[in-house]
């Protein structure tokens, strides 16, 4: 086993300290050595503060550092987790991977696709190893989903999820510090989340691509405000999203995704159909499907003969640490072993993703319009929504 890879830590919020949980495992492992962790919160990189979400985590020689600019040039790191709310970004992406530095980049990266599509080119002209934040990618059922529908004809896909306005539990991030709202987790407001369903819902966008080996060709949403009057208590973000996918092989998927107020629970349910079966979530994983010769037998068949295991269960919770730990073991290998093909997905790959979740917020406000993602990401119509407002 060579040395272990350098790795780092650019925010230490609810998501950053999951990477860091993961991180002090393989370090342990020997894999990975942690190097650096910055965050501009300095609250956010006390010891005792991480403890109380890692355990395990000993301060030691990691370098605590105020920005990332810093921490760059001074750890040094083979490897850096961008883990910064989406509207934050500085350009340290950009500068990471001129240094030479690996990224792995949680979701969304940005709220703005040209933003995004200039990290993209970077990470190339560097040849520097990406990946990001999309770790249900690597969830054993979703992986035999996957194997399941290659080489079928898709048909539709529908999601539908549902889930608290505050679902992280804690807000880690001084918001009201850096000119957000006051008290509020940054993910339920609209100019730091971008939506529910940018910020969130892209899981289940790059879902849908992923289970069908598929890009998103257009997209067309509607949008339910939140009333007025639970703006205070709630956030500014919709109560809930209806979006529609149109995919480049054909076929077509819906997305409803909400933030009732006051619900403390979660609920969650997908539907995948191909052009001569169905796939559900049970407590297997199951396709239902006639395998005979016959389109339609002279007797029905019995129902096990319809009734497909793809995958046994139980199913362990697809967000769940266990994933988070698969996608940030694969990221230290492939950087160890320079081998990009260990990985799920680059940046570039996800920038698919990210676009049709930008893009839903466009139909939206442009009144259900049908955007083209080739359009979206080119064209002169839809130009003002892909370019970040110039500061003050």
């Amino acid at each position: 086993m060579g040395a272990p890879v350098k790795v780092a830590i650019a925010g230490v919020g609810q998501r950053g300290l999951n990477h860091l949980a993961t991180l002090v495992e393989l370090q342990d492992q020997e894999e990975a050595r942690l190097v650096a962790l910055a965050d501009p919160n300095p609250d956010n990189l006390v010891e005792s503060n991480i403890q109380k979400k890692v355990a395990a985590y000993r301060q030691r020689d990691t370098g605590l550092f105020g920005s990332v600019d810093d921490l760059i040039r001074e750890a040094k790191p083979d490897a850096v987790w961008f883990v910064i709310p989406p509207n934050l970004h500085r350009r340290e992406i950009v500068r990471a991977v001129r240094r030479g530095v690996h990224v792995m980049a949680e979701k969304p990266m940005t709220l703005f696709y040209n933003e995004a599509l200039e990290m993209a080119d970077e990470i190339d002209r560097a040849g520097v190893i990406s990946t990001v934040g999309f770790q249900m990618r690597y969830d054993d059922w979703y992986v035999a989903l996957r194997e399941h529908l290659a080489g079928k004809t898709m048909a539709s896909i529908t999601m539908v999820a549902i889930s608290p306005v505050e679902g992280h539990g804690v807000k880690h991030t001084a918001a009201e510090k850096m000119g957000g709202p006051r008290s509020r987790i940054w993910t339920a407001h609209r100019a730091w989340s971008g939506t529910s369903v940018v910020e969130a819902g892209i899981h289940q966008t790059d879902l849908m691509r992923y289970w069908s080996g598929d890009d998103v060709a257009w997209v067309q949403s509607a949008y339910v405000p939140r009333p007025a009057a639970d703006v205070a208590e709630q956030g500014d973000n919709p109560i809930a999203y209806h979006v529609t996918y149109g995919f480049k092989k054909g076929w077509a998927a819906s997305l409803i995704f909400g933030r009732p107020g006051r619900i403390l629970s979660n609920e969650r349910y997908d539907y995948v159909m191909s052009s001569r079966s169905f796939v559900k979530f049970e407590n297997d994983l199951v396709g239902y499907w006639y395998g005979g010769k016959e389109f339609r037998p002279a007797v029905q068949p019995p129902a096990e003969q319809l009734r497909h295991v793809l995958a046994k269960g139980p199913h362990q919770e697809a967000m769940g640490m266990h994933n988070t730990l698969k996608l940030n073991h694969a990221f230290v290998r492939a950087v160890a072993e320079n081998t990009p093909a260990l990985l799920k997905t680059d940046f570039r790959g996800g920038l698919n993703s990210l676009a049709a979740v930008l893009a839903a917020n466009v139909s939206d406000e442009r009144g259900g319009e049908r955007v083209s993602l080739d359009e979206f990401a080119t064209g002169r119509r839809y130009a003002r929504y892909r370019s970040k407002p110039r500061a003050g």
